[in-house]
């Protein structure tokens, strides 16, 4: 998978691009620049806007658009060898919504790609996952327990591929 451009209208970011270019993309902003808002849309665009945390705290609250216009964006990335746009927008009170997947140019749908599975789908692996290997923002790293990582590195550990492990391929011998 490779992102070719994001468009954000998220926080700080007024219908702003970000163009990128295969392969570690640094991004060198001054202070306020938006390099953490530019993240927590990347992240958005895959999984979404949280707005369960507490008013103030909220994902939804933090990144409102400060013009006062709903929250949108679009990404458009490569994902087995094919252009698709993702897009997320406001639908009713639900901020970031609405969502989209279609193979660019086209508006074709792309079959499966939904807003609850696009970042497991595209990436290969849920919320925590990227939020405590890929996206590591001002507040730090995440610790604590995950399910999820757990799984992944234990899969790891014992059978060296990630969606393989060691108790389910135990299990597989077993009964066979």
């Amino acid at each position: 998978m490779t992102i070719v451009s994001m468009t954000a209208t998220f926080g700080g970011l007024e219908n702003q691009t970000l163009a990128l270019k295969p392969g570690l993309n640094v991004l060198e902003l001054p202070n306020e620049g938006g390099k953490s808002t530019w993240c927590a849309f990347l992240r958005a665009m895959f999984y979404g806007v949280e707005t369960r945390k507490g008013r103030e705290n909220s994902e939804k609250n933090r990144f409102t658009p400060w013009s006062g216009a709903k929250l949108s964006g679009s990404m458009d990335l490569i994902w087995q060898d094919k252009a698709i746009t993702l897009r997320r927008f406001s639908k009713g009170s639900s901020p970031f919504g609405g969502f989209q997947a279609v193979y660019t140019g086209t508006e074709e749908p792309v079959p499966g790609l939904t807003a609850d599975n696009v970042g497991q789908t595209i990436l290969g692996f849920g919320r925590e996952v990227f939020e405590r290997t890929c996206f590591i923002h001002q507040g730090g790293m995440a610790f604590g327990q995950s399910a999820e990582l757990e799984q992944r590195l234990a899969s790891l550990v014992s059978s060296g591929e990630e969606d393989v492990s060691y108790s389910a391929t135990e299990a597989t011998l077993r009964a066979w």
